[in-house]
């Protein structure tokens, strides 16, 4: 594994030392890429934050001939936060907060470490953290003279803190569309992303669609469901999730399958 020595300027200390008056030099900061998976991750951008109430973001992309490296930075000495972020791509980044796309959200990984650099050198090994979970979901069943067919998934949180990862913000997720009769599919297929996330006993999923010249719109607690069958998604690195829903003449039976459970959660909604 390489050694890259990174000279940064915003924020860090000149290299210049004075012998006499060792507080006045720089902490070296070695930061392990080497557990950075180039499957999958492709973008990496270090961020460091003095740990103020007053302390702004300050952000380093990484080359992508360099993950898998040790880059070495020069930092002031202080206590700071320091955050490494996989795959910001389309997110929108603005001071503290990072928000992800609503209809093509990133894959996003992280490692969040407070340290102090009140030293000569400090060492980071960089462990990256899953923070998005797959949600596949499917619409089959009596879909013959159906339309529209649009899943939301409402009261997502989708806004992390670059630093402390704290969730914020409700918002909505509109999941892709992959399949559908129309392109040749014998049912509906659509994909997303969803961002891990704290107290998500809010998190539902909203399906619409259009039948024999009727709108129909039924809502499911999916967040509920998650945690009572054990599905914690507060957490980092959690199974997919895939929602099945069978149209019926008069209800949608919805089923949620977790890669480890030993049972379903299932669900009718009369329409």
């Amino acid at each position: 594994m390489k050694r890259l020595s990174i000279i940064i300027l915003a924020a860090l200390l000149p290299l210049a030392c004075i012998r006499e008056d060792r507080t006045k030099c720089p902490c070296y900061l070695h930061v392990d890429l080497g557990k950075v998976d180039r499957n999958y991750i492709g973008k990496v951008d270090l961020m460091l934050r003095e740990t103020d109430p007053y302390g702004i973001p300050e952000w380093y992309p990484v080359e992508s001939k360099y993950i898998g490296d040790t880059l070495v930075m020069p930092v002031n000495k202080s206590e700071f936060d320091f955050c490494a972020w996989g795959n910001l791509r389309r997110s929108v980044v603005e001071g503290g907060l990072i928000t992800p796309s609503a209809e093509s959200p990133d894959s996003l990984w992280s490692c969040y470490r407070p340290i102090s650099t009140r030293c000569e050198d400090v060492y980071i090994t960089v462990i990256p953290e899953r923070q998005f979970i797959p949600v596949t979901i499917l619409v089959r069943g009596m879909i013959e003279g159906i339309s529209a067919v649009r899943p939301v998934l409402v009261d997502a949180k989708s806004v992390f803190s670059v630093a402390s990862q704290s969730r914020q913000a409700p918002g909505a997720i509109y999941p892709k569309e992959v399949s559908s009769p129309a392109t040749g599919g014998s049912y509906y297929h659509f994909q997303s992303l969803l961002m891990t996330q704290e107290r998500a006993t809010n998190l539902s999923l909203a399906l619409s669609f259009v039948r024999d010249g009727r709108q129909v719109e039924t809502s499911y607690p999916i967040g509920q469901m998650l945690l009572e069958q054990g599905e914690d998604i507060s957490l980092s690195d959690r199974n997919p999730i895939i929602i099945d829903l069978v149209i019926g003449s008069a209800s949608v039976f919805l089923t949620i399958r977790i890669e480890d459970w030993v049972t379903h959660a299932v669900i009718e909604i009369t329409i």
